[in-house]
């Protein structure tokens, strides 16, 4: 299984393949104090992965656009970006989910130079009243 995420509506739009991510996790979560399906719910993804860096100028490096992104502010239209990220098993697509509000609520890296391995994380959640906008779909036909 593996993951593919796109992130547009930038300056430039943010590709990651399977060789980049490792995890992925989606979650809507209604408040813990309601007796009934809230109106006031969070739509979120998280990701990790590891930093696959382009040397020599062999293209932009994606996780160089997501701390980019992590950075701007909330005055600035672009701090909301549609996110497609696919579950890929057989080279099928077998889930996607589409954000198209989504703003970056958390982003780290790691660098450990012992093993020359950098990983990344980010967290973005959809924009509170377009939570009707998100798709997750799934039973697609082969690549």
């Amino acid at each position: 299984m593996g993951f593919r995420m796109e992130v547009t509506g930038g300056a430039e739009a943010i590709h990651f393949d399977e060789r980049s991510i490792t995890r992925v996790d989606f979650d809507s979560k209604s408040a813990l104090d309601s007796n009934a399906r809230a109106t006031d719910y969070s739509l979120t993804v998280k990701v990790w992965g590891k930093m696959l860096y382009k040397l020599g100028g062999e293209g932009s490096d994606p996780t160089l656009g997501l701390a980019q992104w992590s950075q701007v502010p909330s005055e600035k239209a672009d701090c909301y970006r549609n996110v497609e990220i696919n579950v890929v098993s057989a080279s099928q697509v077998v889930r996607q989910f589409t954000l198209p509000n989504a703003f970056v609520m958390e982003y780290s890296e790691e660098e450990d130079d012992e093993t020359g391995v950098g990983t990344f994380y980010i967290h973005m959640k959809q924009k509170k009243d377009e939570n009707a906008a998100i798709r997750i779909e799934g039973g697609f036909g082969g690549e």
